[in-house]
């Protein structure tokens, strides 16, 4: 079977779900994904080549954060890397679907750029986006695969926020 049977099959079955499903199946595997970086990659690669670097949001308010991380970055990135992309590549080429997805990633990865580890965690962030995106486009079209897509992306977000900041307010 290749490539393009694998994520059709995979991409079909995210499809099933229901909105909610999909959002906690998609949340599920960016957070697998989080984990594994962040336990099996990320002292690996501090060991060897410093810090992993990533957005300085120290000395704004937590709400301006939350508006920045949470709502803005999601709505923007998944209308330019998943919404437009995707679209363009599937309307005006002929590329296999994992390509179309790939290429979504790439751009995606390429945009946080604060070190090489970090474009890499994006590029498969990217992937699950850009999957999950596809799949809400076939059960729903395209814009509700964007306000899906953003959705899970800003719930993403908000988390990786406020876990760290109430882990360090000593609940």
């Amino acid at each position: 079977m290749s490539v393009t049977n694998y994520s059709q099959k995979f991409i079909d079955k995210l499809a099933s779900y229901s909105t909610i499903t999909l959002v906690m199946v998609t949340l599920g595997i960016l957070f697998l994904f989080l984990a594994f970086c962040r336990f099996a990659i990320a002292p690996w690669y501090v060991n060897l080549f410093g810090p992993i670097g990533g957005p300085d949001f120290s000395g704004l308010r937590l709400h301006v954060v939350l508006i920045m991380v949470a709502l803005i970055a999601p709505l923007i990135e998944t209308l330019l890397n998943q919404f437009l992309v995707i679209y363009l590549l599937l309307r005006f080429t002929r590329f296999p679907l994992w390509i179309v997805i790939c290429i979504s990633a790439l751009i995606f990865g390429a945009l946080h750029f604060y070190s090489v580890f970090y474009v890499f965690y994006a590029f498969v962030g990217g992937i699950i986006y850009a999957v999950a995106f596809v799949a809400c486009k076939q059960k729903g079209g395209y814009f509700y695969a964007f306000w899906v897509v953003a959705l899970i992306h800003g719930l993403f977000n908000a988390t990786m926020v406020l876990v760290p900041h109430f882990a360090r307010t000593n609940l």
